[in-house]
């Protein structure tokens, strides 16, 4: 059949929104989507599967000035599941999206949280983990036991040294070195304070990257969380590492004494400066003064020129795009393994009841691949949880973080308030992303 006199119309999920002149077309079981300009929303909006698409385009319709490039229009949209046929029969100039839903794949283990230690030589105000001066320590022998394990289930990942403070592990680096070594990425998560001329050195080999808290621009702001004294060594870590050539990321833990230093943040440390909100974790439970809504969040960092309220959300979209995702990485992506040597989905949670095993009471793939906490976890996804399954962005946010809802409303299988951020950030988004 000649497309012309083909008869489509817009599929009974697409969703409609309108900013600043640009129209945006969301198919949200693929997910993909299509932003035009006010000429391309008529157009799309006539068809209804009445009327041809040479009867839209005809003198008689009143739409004929906008011929030029209607084709091209119909056959995106049809391709990308805006658009459905009524004919039922395909046409060579259009290629049919089914829209269906992301699958769900086989786990693949790519990020392994360690916690260290929980020893720490601060004590912030707000810190999830607890943490404090005294604290077990995972070994080198627990250290090794679990390169091995590791070793079984991928063939390499990202690991991530964390605590409290990693590097109060006098086997920190040494660890690092054995499974850089191994073709492994090496990360470490650190307040800087113990970072000097005589470690930057070996910390920059063996690290990917280097993140480094910092909650302000100065003494005054950072230490209204992070406590009094330790920003000036934050900041020579951050200068050591970087005349190195260090990949240094600056994480700012955004709360309302300070969101107001973003500005100075961003004007100092550019795109090595990374976001994220409160947790209402651990010492974080109490500081309801400090934590931000989702909104708020959203509008902490889109109020500042030349920040970007989801990093990266340019390549983040374009992964997503017409491919989607249905959960978040835990238990499946990422885990974290404590400095007990107890095993949880992720960093964030590390609850009693999410416990999945000991590394030294079963063998890591055991916990992996067969306990029944991770599996139960794995069945968590944007279709099972209520809020999400009938949201329009389910397949582009993928539920977000079940951590941090499961600190907001007490469950990992409920969501709460804050993913009004990622709905504003996902949708301003996709507007941002295209030019017309």
């Amino acid at each position: 059949m000649d497309s012309r006199y083909r008869k489509l119309r817009l599929d009974d999920s697409v969703c409609h929104s309108e900013r600043d002149g640009k129209h945006l077309f969301l198919q949200p079981n693929l997910p993909d989507w299509l932003v035009v300009n006010r000429n391309g929303a008529i157009l799309l909006s006539r068809c209804d599967g009445q009327a041809s698409l040479a009867e839209i385009v005809a003198p008689s319709s009143g739409l004929e000035i906008l011929l030029p490039g209607a084709q091209a229009l119909f056959s995106e949209a049809f391709r990308r599941g805006i658009l459905v046929d009524c004919d039922s029969v395909p046409d060579d100039g259009f290629k049919i999206a089914t829209p269906s839903g992301p699958a769900l794949e086989r786990p693949v283990l790519g990020s392994v949280y360690l916690k260290l230690t929980n020893q720490c030589n601060l004590h912030c105000s707000y810190c999830y983990a607890r943490s404090g001066k005294t604290s077990d320590v995972l070994t080198f022998e627990d250290l090794e036991l679990i390169a091995k394990g590791v070793s079984t289930i991928s063939k390499s990942v990202e690991y991530v040294l964390s605590g409290g403070e990693p590097l109060l592990n006098p086997e920190a680096l040494r660890f690092a070195e054995m499974v850089k070594a191994s073709g492994n990425i090496v990360h470490i998560l650190t307040n800087g304070t113990l970072i000097d001329k005589k470690n930057a050195e070996r910390i920059s080999r063996v690290a990917d990257l280097v993140k480094i808290s910092l909650d302000g621009s100065c003494e005054a702001v950072h230490s209204l969380t992070r406590g009094k004294g330790n920003f000036e060594r934050a900041i020579l870590a951050i200068d050591l590492l970087m005349e190195l050539g260090s990949n240094v990321i600056i994480a700012m833990t955004v709360t309302r004494e300070n969101r107001s230093n973003i500005p100075e943040m961003v004007s100092r440390f550019g795109s090595r400066l990374t976001f994220q909100p409160l947790f209402k974790a651990g010492r974080g439970q109490d500081k309801e003064r400090l934590s931000l809504t989702g909104i708020e969040y959203y509008q902490a960092l889109a109020s500042v020129a030349g920040v970007a309220p989801m990093g990266m959300i340019g390549k983040t979209l374009e992964s997503i795009r017409g491919r989607g995702v249905r959960r978040c990485a835990l238990a499946e992506r990422e885990i974290s393994i404590s400095e007990t040597g107890d095993v949880y989905p992720c960093q964030l949670l590390h609850a009693p009841e999410l416990k999945a095993g000991n590394i030294r009471e079963l063998s890591l793939a055991e916990i992996y691949y067969e306990s029944p906490v991770f599996r139960r976890l794995r069945g968590i996804n944007v279709d099972a949880l209520g809020k999400c399954s009938v949201c329009q962005l389910r397949y582009i946010c993928g539920g977000a973080c079940r951590a941090r809802d499961f600190y907001e409303v007490g469950s990992i299988e409920e969501v709460g308030e804050f993913c009004e951020y990622e709905r504003e950030a996902f949708i301003n988004g996709i507007f941002d992303s295209v030019e017309l």
